[in-house]
């Protein structure tokens, strides 16, 4: 898992609670459903801004609906599950086959010996892209995976 503060977004993979146990909530008076409660498995925050890379504010509004709005916490899990965030992917092919998303320095790796310095490029949305479709490879066949994006 990798990590970074200075990151706008967080994805959070989910699964369905499996107590053993039956739990009473007092509130109620009745048994706690375990699948109204999610555990992570797995977190993570890219490096940089993803939508830094995207050169139309049109495609860039329209990723973060697709990203954010459609995977917020407040939306239920069943609509936040992995066949859902495969669109996600063919939204970021689109922007990338229309040439509207860039590289740009991610950061300088010092000097060499002949006094010049090497900045490594990140194309962020593609990096982005590359991970979602890791996390659909991996999590696909967990049963009752949803994720999330903050």
């Amino acid at each position: 898992m990798n990590s970074n503060s200075s990151s706008p977004l967080k994805l959070v993979v989910w699964k369905p609670c499996r107590w053993e146990k039956k739990y009473f909530d007092t509130n109620t008076n009745t048994l706690v459903e375990p699948t109204f409660y999610q555990d992570p498995i797995y977190s993570w925050e890219p490096f940089g801004d993803p939508f830094g890379s995207v050169t139309s504010s049109d495609q860039t509004q329209r990723l973060r609906e697709e990203l954010i709005e459609k995977f917020t916490l407040e939306i239920k899990p069943e609509k936040r599950r992995i066949e859902q965030f495969k669109q996600v992917i063919q939204v970021i092919d689109e922007i990338l086959s229309n040439d509207e998303s860039s590289w740009s320095d991610s950061e300088e790796f010092g000097r060499l010996s002949n006094a010049d310095s090497v900045n490594l490029r990140q194309h962020q949305l593609l990096a982005l892209r590359q991970h979602i479709q890791w996390v659909c490879d991996t999590f696909v066949n967990v049963p009752d995976v949803n994720v999330s994006l903050h």
